[in-house]
């Protein structure tokens, strides 16, 4: 099955690409990794990918997210893949699952 992105869909592949490889190039987790820094991940560089928008993308609109979907989510993680970007937390999609269940958003 082929996959083919909306615009709309490579718009933030794209914004997600440029922001992660200049912000977070391999060498980034290289970084962090041989500093033996004691968080394992850049407040800075997360900040800056929660004001772009990409940590809410599967929160709803009403509640202060982008209200976007599993693929979106799933385009981004892609990139953040791609350069080994390390994340604040790994069980944040199963978290904000429950948030939106007792928000009444996820039935």
């Amino acid at each position: 099955m082929a996959l083919v992105l909306s615009e709309e869909q490579s718009m933030l592949r794209d914004s997600a690409r440029g922001l992660i490889s200049d912000k977070a190039p391999v060498s980034h987790l290289r970084h962090l990794r041989d500093s033996k820094d004691a968080t394992g991940f850049s407040r800075e560089l997360w900040k800056s990918f929660a004001e772009m928008g990409f940590a809410g993308l599967l929160v709803p609109e009403q509640f202060g997210g982008s209200g976007l979907g599993c693929v979106e989510a799933g385009i981004v993680i892609e990139e953040i893949g791609r350069t080994l970007m390390p994340p604040p937390n790994q069980p944040h999609n199963s978290r904000d699952r429950r948030w939106r269940k007792d928000r009444g958003g996820l039935t």
